[in-house]
């Protein structure tokens, strides 16, 4: 069994642990070469193998490995390598900072049809495309399903799943197993469990037993008719989980009938050629910050005050002159452009700005830097770094992930859709597309009230919130910048937020030495 800090054929490193089941261990890893972060699943053979069932099962992991290495898509968590160490295969993928399709069902209840639908179909996408390339997955359940925090869906654990499905894994579960009617049995189809073989018919019944849980929050039971399915998905669920495999609906069936159900996206805004928003953005925040006066600039724009942070870890701030392509939009989101400078949050209903709070800087170990509230509760998670207020009202976070080409417009897109559901009063003030110094960009505003507490999110039933959501995109990295507050607050609060957001600096597209 690995430990943390062993180093696998002289490449990836095992950082920590994230869970383990009967089949091995999955670890937060680093792939020293291309100095980025990645998830290694740590195989664990039965001990009880001959030598030959041992060099044949872990041929069949590396194979169905390396087919899956092929395999490009928006909605496929990429495999990168397999590599044996010590008589152990491990398995290296792409990390995704997310909760997993049952996590959600578990945690916060069986979900709308519309927005399951929506899942479903995604996850359709990627297995059409697995499918054509000659590649079945073997494993679809929704452990496996990934809603990722930056709103992407993803189907995980391509090339990974003979350890799942081969009885010689087929022993008492061990702590930390999945719960009994969440494993991969429960969602195998009948011929599966049967011991037949994957295929496509196979993948496309276990989507169905996947969808069947998001809506009802319990796996299909597989006795007489889907009454307790909302009856918009009761077609495309008798469909898909036809016990033969003959009578089931094919995926071009499936995804018509899914599409049915899904709401229409809204219309995406146009966006203008990034050149001449460049030279429009660059030309306006000279003007404007010629003409600032007391924090705020003449024609509605706003810039934050001016604020010191010293450099070197979570050092104090003072007084700074912030760079001139800061700057923010009138306070009124309908007019603005859909590509417009990097922008600041609306403003009060006033007009007057409130004090900003003091920051100071805070570097992180990989490489990124932000300017944070001084006296604020800093909470590290494992995909995000957290600052929250002293009453816990307000949080600003921070998520970095090595996630090259993210469309940032489209990414806060498939938020928004995931968002909805879970509120009982939104409201949209923004969502476009902006030009940043750091690359392509995109910003969310709204005002929301949660349908549920949430302890963990430090959200209350019944309370209006705030938040302002930024995605920066450059050619090495995908940073999501969270500002969450009581709708209340909001005013307070609003000129840190714009000094905030303009500081931040995503990590150098060379790594640095202290980089881990």
């Amino acid at each position: 069994m690995g430990t943390a800090g062993q180093l696998i054929v002289r490449r990836y490193r095992l950082v920590r642990a994230l869970g383990h089941g009967r089949t091995g261990l999955v670890w937060e890893g680093r792939d020293t070469l291309l100095d980025r972060p990645v998830a290694i699943r740590e195989v664990l053979l039965p001990p009880n193998l001959s030598e030959t069932a041992r060099l044949r099962l872990v041929q069949r992991i590396s194979r169905e490995a390396r087919q899956a290495e092929r395999l490009s898509h928006p909605h496929i968590a990429a495999v990168y390598d397999v590599a044996e160490e010590g008589d152990t295969p491990f398995v290296v993928t792409e990390l995704v900072p997310s909760r997993s399709l049952d996590g959600v069902v578990s945690g916060d209840g069986p979900m709308p049809p519309a927005e399951a639908a929506r899942i479903a179909r995604t996850v359709l996408s990627a297995l059409t495309h697995a499918h054509a390339a000659g590649v079945r997955h073997g494993d679809v359940r929704p452990a496996n399903v990934l809603l990722a925090h930056d709103g992407r869906v993803l189907l995980a654990d391509f090339g990974v799943t003979v350890p799942a499905t081969d009885p010689a894994f087929a022993r008492d579960p061990v702590p930390g197993s999945p719960p009994v009617g969440r494993g991969t049995e429960t969602y195998l189809a009948p011929e599966r469990t049967a011991g037949g073989p994957r295929t496509v018919a196979a993948d496309l019944w276990s989507l169905g037993a996947t969808l069947h849980l998001a809506v009802t929050g319990s796996p299909p039971t597989g006795q007489g008719p889907l009454e307790e399915v909302p009856g918009e998905l009761r077609a495309v669920l008798t469909g898909l989980l036809a016990r033969e495999p003959r009578r089931r609906i094919d995926a071009e069936t499936a995804d018509r009938l899914l599409a049915e159900i899904e709401p229409p996206a809204p219309p995406r805004p146009v966006r203008r050629r990034p050149g001449r928003a460049r030279r429009i953005s660059g030309i306006a925040a000279a003007v404007l910050v010629a003409c600032v006066v007391g924090g705020w600039a003449v024609g509605g724009w706003a810039v934050g005050g001016w604020a010191v942070l010293r450099r070197g870890g979570e050092s104090r701030a003072g007084e700074v002159t912030p760079p001139a392509s800061v700057s923010s939009p009138a306070s009124s989101p309908a007019s603005s452009p859909a590509s417009a400078p990097a922008s600041a949050p609306a403003a009060s209903a006033s007009g007057q700005p409130a004090p900003r709070l003091k920051l100071k800087w805070h570097t992180s170990d990989a490489g990124w830097r932000a300017g944070v509230p001084r006296g604020w509760t800093r909470e590290d998670r494992p995909y995000s770094t957290s600052w929250r207020s002293r009453d816990g009202g307000a949080a600003f976070t921070v998520e970095v992930t090595a996630q090259r080409g993210t469309d940032p417009l489209a990414a806060l897109g498939e938020a928004e859709d995931i968002l909805r559901p879970d509120a009982t009063t939104y409201r949209k003030l923004r969502l476009r597309a902006v030009t940043g110094e750091h690359g392509p960009s995109a910003d969310w505003e709204f005002t929301w009230t949660p349908r549920k507490a949430s302890a963990r999110d430090h959200l209350a039933k019944g309370v209006e919130y705030h938040q302002y959501r930024r995605v920066i995109s450059t050619d090495t990295t995908t940073s999501v910048l969270t500002w969450t507050a009581p709708a209340a607050d909001w005013d307070a609060l609003r000129p840190t937020l714009v000094r905030v957001l303009s500081l931040f600096q995503p990590p150098p597209l060379v790594p640095t030495p202290s980089a881990a």
